[in-house]
């Protein structure tokens, strides 16, 4: 990516992680190709794999050593396949980076478009890639993989199942696994038979080996009890997993030759591209990112509606302004006194109703409300969160403490007329603000929603169950 183009988003934090995302896409393509011996002609719009002219380096066998093979062939084009959908996501996250004009940001602000396509589209990419990766690439982000299932996706989802049957390396069970093969490995090297020796075993085939290192005793029904220390005593459950089918085979390239080093079939190996473990692993990422952008839908929904709600208040509260300045009579703000005090007393500080009374008094009402709003800071949106829901929030109770500011002198002032407190303008002032705070009791509601869409669409707390 040119410098020009990212001068053009650099004061958009989200476009910003949307193109290091894309970026990473695009490398770990670049890497899982590179893997198998092959190259990715990226000169046109959608990268093309190519296999090298010099086969792979001797003891490094791969699939694109020998294009002849069916296996081999077959596995590229399936590979293409993945390569091209993977790029047509990436291109369509790029369409949603480019600077819109002048008249379009503000609606832009609003809606969130732009941004939601942008993450439906990365996300894509990002599940779709997963297919192409290498097992030490898989390895890497399974951990991440994990995480993200458990924040969006329940713990009796299929998807998460299913996850649990991809080997995890970083688990104690596999590693203790893994630290007595490689002690097997380093007492005992294998040695390839001869070719057109039938009596030898095949080529990369897994060697059983008696923990003193007595190759006789590979056909001993016992060998493998007694290969299993105390500490290990899950090891023989971890084998018996579905998803370690393909426990301690060796990925064959094309021509018999493989991919990796030889292990008992005691080991835990993660498979290579298109494989099983990618495929589950491509499938629960895809589920998580539905899950997830469903998530942040549903908060980007609920702030549509508050922007709604609060621009049909706002238009409430604009023709209260006016009809009170123009029939000043309409509005029973005024309270009565008793003393040297004039027979009324009005917000504005007059003895009648004035053009004034109802401004004055909705705009102490929104003060009101705004004291509340400062509440909400406390509670900023959760890391992860595309769209915050604090300003929809404030303004809602903005203009509908202004309302009720209004509202609650009326509804004092036809119950009772008996002075006091509220028969000095500090006091009806006062009350105004009041009752303007008090919208809380409504609004609450709408902050309980806010707080539950958020922290359902936040990648730090668990999916709902």
């Amino acid at each position: 990516m040119d410098g020009t183009y990212y001068a053009t988003i650099r004061r958009k934090a989200w476009k910003v992680d949307v193109l290091d995302r894309l970026c990473h896409v695009t490398e770990d393509v670049s890497r899982a190709i590179s893997t198998v011996g092959w190259t990715l002609n990226e000169s046109g719009h959608i990268p093309q794999i190519c296999v090298p002219a010099q086969s792979a380096p001797s003891g490094q066998g791969s699939p694109g050593a020998a294009n002849d093979d069916g296996t081999s062939v077959r596995l590229m084009h399936e590979a293409q396949a993945v390569v091209e959908t993977t790029y047509k996501y990436v291109w369509k996250t790029k369409e949603t980076l480019k600077p819109l004009k002048r008249r379009q940001r503000f609606w832009d602000f609003l809606t969130g478009e732009l941004l939601m396509s942008a993450y439906i589209n990365l996300h894509a990419a990002e599940s779709n890639r997963v297919l192409l990766l290498s097992s030490d690439q898989l390895a890497a982000i399974l951990p991440s993989i994990r995480q993200r299932a458990t924040a969006y996706l329940p713990a009796d989802d299929p998807n998460v199942d299913a996850l649990k049957t991809v080997p995890d390396p970083t688990q104690p069970t596999h590693q203790a696994v893994a630290a007595r093969v490689q002690a097997q490995a380093g007492q005992v090297t294998p040695q390839a038979p001869a070719r057109g020796n039938g009596s030898g075993p095949s080529p990369g085939a897994p060697q059983h080996t008696h923990s003193d290192g007595d190759p006789n005793t590979a056909n001993d029904p016992s060998a493998g009890q007694e290969q299993q220390q105390p500490g290990n005593q899950n090891a023989g459950q971890e084998q018996q997993q579905p998803g370690n089918q393909n426990a301690g085979q060796e990925q064959q390239g094309s021509g018999g030759a493989t991919t990796g080093p030889t292990m008992p079939p005691g080991g835990i190996m993660l498979t290579g591209m298109l494989g099983p473990d990618q495929e589950v692993a491509a499938q629960v990422m895809n589920a998580a990112c539905r899950a997830e952008d469903m998530q942040q839908l549903q908060v980007r929904h609920f702030r549509g509606v508050l922007y709604v709600a609060a621009a049909v208040l706002l238009a409430a509260v604009a023709t209260l302004w006016i009809v009170g300045a123009i029939h000043t009579a309409y509005f029973p703000l005024c309270w009565p006194v008793s003393g040297s005090h004039p027979s009324m007393i009005c917000p504005t500080g007059g003895s009648a109703p004035g053009d004034g009374d109802v401004p004055l008094v909705l705009g102490m009402g929104a003060l009101g409300a705004a004291l509340s709003v400062a509440l909400n800071l406390n509670a900023l949106k959760p890391a992860g969160v595309h769209f915050s829901l604090t300003i929809a929030q404030g303004l809602n109770k903005i203009v509908l403490g202004a309302i009720t500011a209004i509202l609650g002198i009326i509804i004092l002032r036809t119950v009772t007329n008996a002075p006091g407190f509220l028969a000095t303008q500090p006091g009806l002032l006062t009350t105004a603000v009041v009752f303007g705070y008090s919208q809380q009791l409504f609004t609450r509601l709408i902050d309980r929603q806010a707080t539950q869409l958020t922290n359902a669409a936040s990648p730090t707390t668990p999916a709902a169950q």
